[in-house]
């Protein structure tokens, strides 16, 4: 085997791989074999068939079959030369036949780099968010979790609930077609241009709303606004306490507990941002994209040039970040168990199968690692106290903010 670096930069490699053909025909045969123990003919019994039957009769197929593992094999044993982390598949580009097999691959490598310093951390704990602002946050997001709705007649506001029939287009394409779908107006997961749009619109009326090279149809079928209950002492025993008192105690129990997390998230974040700040390097647009789609999937989100502006540059902070604690984790020895790792997939709820358990395995266990390293990293930071420099409710971090996930 013999082979030339055509492209080497940070993160893209290409490579020319030339090959004897009788190294294929090794794998042809080998391919052969794998077959000939099931495969019945007419004529020959179950695992009889000659070799040179299946060779002719299969040829084309077993080919290609041979080709996808010589070059499997054959990138492998260049990865460990040359020492490169693949961050995608390789990419066949090219196939050359002649006294010499050439194989052109391109594929994605996750940069060199070193992490140090990452003890000791400095990070500063803002002050608690006051009782009150956290009694009333609870009863607030008590009362919309109880809240009722009712359709009206008006034209819609903000926090309505409006049902319409959804069509999304691109390029003069349908891309979506929902029928009812009902809309938050205000939800910040939609595109600012839609929920502008929204403001103000009545049941039968019909609209369009350009977003990007996005287009979406609406045709309005119903206004309902939200109602919110009364925190009294009906209330509370409609939950079952004996009264409004009561219901606040047990209220600010959980709110308080709600908030040391926030503030130990709060903390982690802040190293999270930290180390991106000290490791700047190119990231495979594999990975970021990887990380794209993940939070176009948690918000329910189409993939569009909107969104990519919007969520490509957190995409690429979270790759990196990953690549970043991965190297601690492996510098600090940090591993996960395989009862921790399914230990969470059975409090989950997961069913695991022959198709999927490799794949949920390795998921799963990279986030607990993620997360045992950053932890090893809070318990090894020096934190500081600081008076609060924002608002209680500034505080509060919209989720497709953080570079944690």
């Amino acid at each position: 085997m013999e082979y030339e670096i055509i492209k080497d930069n940070e993160v893209e490699k290409e490579i020319d791989i030339s090959i004897l053909p009788a190294e294929l025909d090794r794998f042809i045969d080998r391919e052969v074999s794998k077959i000939q123990k099931d495969l019945v003919i007419k004529g020959f019994r179950k695992g009889k068939v000659p070799k040179d039957i299946i060779r002719s009769r299969y040829r084309d197929t077993l080919k290609a079959q041979a080709m996808n593992s010589l070059a499997a094999e054959t990138f492998v044993k260049i990865l460990a030369e040359e020492k490169w982390r693949p961050a995608s598949q390789p990419r066949l580009l090219n196939v050359e036949e002649g006294e010499k097999i050439k194989l052109r691959l391109s594929f994605e490598n996750i940069p060199g780099f070193d992490v140090d310093n990452y003890r000791g951390l400095e990070i500063f704990e803002e002050e608690p968010l006051p009782d009150d602002f956290l009694l009333q946050q609870g009863l607030n997001e008590l009362r919309e979790r109880y809240a009722a709705v009712k359709e009206v007649s008006r034209p819609a506001v903000v926090d309505d609930f409006v049902t319409v029939n959804l069509r999304i287009t691109e390029n003069n394409k349908v891309k979506t077609n929902q029928g009812k779908v009902t809309i938050i107006i205000g939800d910040r997961s939609l595109p600012d241009e839609v929920n502008k749009a929204l403001v103000g619109v009545r049941k039968s009326d019909d609209i369009e709303v350009n977003v990007g090279n996005q287009t979406y149809s609406m045709s309005i079928q119903k206004i309902e606004e939200k109602i919110l209950p009364q925190i009294d002492d009906e209330f509370a025993q409609s939950q079952n306490y004996e009264n409004v008192e009561q219901l606040k105690e047990k209220l600010m129990e959980q709110v308080k507990q709600a908030e040391e997390k926030r503030v130990e998230a709060e903390l982690k974040e802040s190293l999270s941002t930290i180390l991106l700040e000290r490791k700047k390097f190119k990231v495979p647009n594999s990975l970021i994209d990887a990380e794209y789609q993940k939070i176009l999937q948690k918000f329910n989100l189409p993939d569009s040039d909107v969104n990519k502006e919007r969520f490509w540059g957190l995409a690429e902070k979270r790759a990196r970040l990953n690549l970043i604690i991965d190297k601690i984790a492996e510098k600090e020895n940090i591993r996960v168990e395989a009862e921790e790792i399914m230990n969470l997939v059975s409090s989950m709820g997961w069913k695991l199968s022959d198709d999927n358990r490799e794949n949920v395995i390795e998921y799963i266990g990279s986030i607990l690692n993620r997360e045992k390293t950053i932890d090893f990293l809070f318990k090894n930071a020096k934190i500081g106290k600081r008076s609060r420099i924002i608002s209680p409710k500034e505080a509060i971090k919209n989720d497709t903010s953080s570079v944690r996930h």
